[in-house]
């Protein structure tokens, strides 16, 4: 498993809702999601882009979109389904005590859920002159590394031209801009932009030589231009979205484009919304086109076009037309920082089109999907035995249907779905709270090893949804007031080679985790985990790669609470012990977080000194951040890591925003590999934000 460097996600610590919603839960479902991907270069921004949505465009509590509300973990499904009940019963809620009648919901997931939800009991209809009371926000940011990296040293332009991958095209910084416009929960409208470390803007910046050697293929400007435009509920659409968007359907298994929050332990069952609209600077899991859902009565009928030019490897090309015939591969990082990643750059066309037509009445709801996905290339993947059952060609059909069933205290739900190469895939769930204290959840599923499709995200143990068996119990018991206990155990299995597992393999999960949250403003929790998996042995004398079975443990204990209205402390200790093939390691990571945010005041500060010592394996925890951001980084090697993030707000609609963090280094005078190595054994990083409310 490749090690994450720094993923982009999500900071409430900014916000002036920060103790009412229990982000320390959340950040836990990431940091677990985080260990498990396999990609160096993934962001993770998008993931969390409905946590910000409904921050500053609170909720109508009803509305359908409240649906979001149990999606993002901030109530429980039970709860959504007894908020419903007591609207069908009682009306419209009207104010906020109301809630505290509604069966299910206690004083703390009120708390939570109080600053991101508004009470509108009339639907107001669209007028074009009420536009202009629409909010606004323009946000800049640069960032950049401290260090100097072995990418951005000069060479000779001779040396260049014959070895042209030796340094980065451009300059250190990352830029990123972005725009939105928001009118109620009606119209969200927008463009994001942005150069990442190593990309250039301008092409007459660029040396000759790389010029001629790329001739046509370059381009002035950000590298990532990304827009968006969506109504929600205007005439007869439910929604329609032009530009960029993601879509969602059933528990995203025949479609679920972009990334889905996936928080092991509780109820997996799926309700969000359809089409959504694409507001981060994710360059790879988005839609480009035209989507809507039209209401008829009980039935939705959902349609979709998407073209867009994706980043792939090439193995050969049409030298009459200079195009692609064959790729081995999509890129999936949207990094365009040497020679060979701007050969790669968007040379294939990707086109998508399909429809969603679901019935939904009370408490059930039937949908079935179809969408072919064409390519402008052959997809070839290379000759390894474990993408033998990988697709190969230009056209892929995949269709599914799914459905789930709400009867009182038992939610039953589940997806079919099929390839085009007659290879199924699907998974079947139910939860059961058979007291108000205690809820039960069972999943399987069974995913081909030849299943194929493009826009999978569903549950699986791994990063993708073929290839896998296997069954997923949980269990949530609130044991008292204020205390909760959460348990999960997976097991699973692959028929298949994998890329690092040349042979059948199996595996588990097993997590427990009891948190105490006596009030909004304090949480604490004690986790322990236990994971078991194969993979092949180190050992590359032998003639077969055996498989070995890697043991790993950790137990975590965490703590967050309020000294008084000011100062906010956090506190971490983690340990592993882990049982790999050269023998018993342990790694370990305790830190310290001050959080200083006085209340009515123009500014707040976050400060954390940590301590890691992983010099087998990595650790992974958390940074706060600027502004819509925030940094879970896989820690590996032995050192301390510092940082302080500040914000003031200069006037009323102005606000700047800074980070600088620093890692020192106890074992190691050198610091990544490549073009990103840094000499010596600190490294430092910097970031500078700008927002203005419009």
């Amino acid at each position: 498993m490749r090690q994450l460097l720094l993923i982009l996600i999500f900071n409430i610590l900014c916000l002036n809702i920060y103790a009412q919603i229990s982000n320390d839960l959340i950040i836990e479902h990431i940091e677990k999601m985080s260990e498990v991907m396999e990609e160096e270069s993934t962001d993770y921004s998008e993931l969390l882009e409905s946590y910000w949505n409904i921050i500053e465009n609170p909720i109508d509590i009803n509305s359908d979109d409240i649906n979001i509300l149990a999606e993002l973990r901030l109530i429980s499904m039970f709860q959504l389904e007894s908020i419903k009940a007591y609207r069908r019963n009682y009306g419209d809620i009207q104010f906020m005590e109301e809630l505290y009648e509604v069966e299910n919901m206690d004083s703390i997931s009120v708390e939570i859920i109080k600053d991101v939800i508004c009470f509108e009991s009339k639907k107001d209809k669209l007028k074009i002159r009420d536009l202009k009371y629409g909010k606004s926000k323009i946000l800049m940011e640069v960032s950049q590394c401290l260090n100097k990296k072995k990418g951005y040293f000069d060479i000779e332009d001779s040396l260049l031209y014959q070895k042209p991958n030796s340094v980065y095209l451009g300059s250190p910084q990352k830029i990123y801009l972005r725009y939105n416009y928001t009118y109620k929960n009606k119209i969200e409208a927008g463009f994001v932009m942005e150069k990442d470390p190593g990309e250039y803007i301008f092409k007459n910046k660029l040396n000759d030589s790389i010029r001629r050697l790329l001739d046509g293929r370059c381009y002035s400007g950000f590298d990532m231009f990304s827009f968006h435009l969506c109504f929600i509920n205007f005439w007869f659409l439910k929604t329609l979205a032009i530009g960029d968007y993601r879509l969602s359907f059933g528990q995203g298994l025949t479609m679920g484009s972009g990334m889905a929050f996936v928080a092991k332990g509780g109820n997996l069952l799926r309700r969000n919304r359809k089409i959504a609209a694409s507001k981060s600077a994710n360059e790879t899991h988005y839609l480009r086109g035209i989507a809507g859902t039209l209401n008829l009565k009980n039935f939705e009928l959902s349609f979709f076009y998407s073209n867009k030019n994706s980043d792939a490897n090439i193995i050969s090309y049409d030298t009459l037309n200079d195009t692609p015939l064959k790729v081995s591969s999509l890129q999936q990082s949207g990094l365009h920082r040497t020679y060979n990643e701007m050969l790669d750059r968007r040379v294939i066309r990707q086109q998508l089109y399909g429809l969603n037509l679901s019935y939904e009445k009370s408490s059930f709801q039937f949908g079935y999907t179809i969408h072919k996905t064409d390519l402008s290339a052959d997809l070839h993947p290379d000759g390894n035995i474990y993408n033998s059952f990988y697709f190969r060609g230009r056209n892929i059909i995949n269709q599914g249907i799914d459905f789930y069933y709400i009867a009182n205290r038992i939610f039953i739900y589940g997806e079919a779905a099929m390839s085009d190469n007659k290879a199924f895939a699907g998974l079947l769930g139910t939860t059961i709270q058979p007291t108000g204290y205690i809820e039960l959840t069972i999943l399987y599923r069974n995913y081909a090893k030849d299943y194929q499709c493009f826009y999978s995200n569903s549950y699986s143990a791994g990063s993708n949804t073929r290839n896998e068996k296997g069954l997923y119990f949980s269990s949530v018991f609130s044991l008292a007031a204020n205390w909760k206990l959460v348990t999960s155990i997976d097991f699973y299995r692959s028929d298949w080679l994998k890329n690092t597992v040349h042979a059948p393999s199996h595996g588990h999960e097993y997590d427990a985790q009891i948190n105490y949250q006596p009030n909004k403003n304090t949480l604490m929790f004690i986790e322990y985990r236990n994971k078991n998996k194969m993979k092949n042995t180190a050992n590359t004398e032998v003639f077969h790669r055996y498989l070995i079975e890697e043991k790993n443990n950790m137990i975590r204990f965490h703590i967050s609470y309020n000294l008084f209205d000011k100062l906010t402390l956090k506190n971490r200790i983690e340990y592993h012990f882990n049982n790999h093939e050269d023998g018993r390691n342990s790694t370990y990571l305790i830190y310290q977080d001050i959080i200083y945010n006085p209340p009515e005041k123009a500014y707040n500060l976050s400060f954390r000194y940590e301590l890691f010592n992983a010099e087998k394996g990595s650790v992974y925890a958390y940074e706060s951040d600027v502004l819509y951001a925030f940094a879970v980084g896989g820690l590996s090697g032995k050192g301390i890591r510092t940082y302080l993030v500040g914000k003031i707000k200069l006037i009323e609609k102005i606000q700047i925003s800074c980070k600088i963090g620093f890692t020192f280094y106890d074992d190691r005078n050198e610091i990544g590999s490549g073009l990103e190595t840094i000499n010596g054994s600190w490294r430092g990083d910097a970031k500078l934000q700008i927002v203005w409310n419009i």
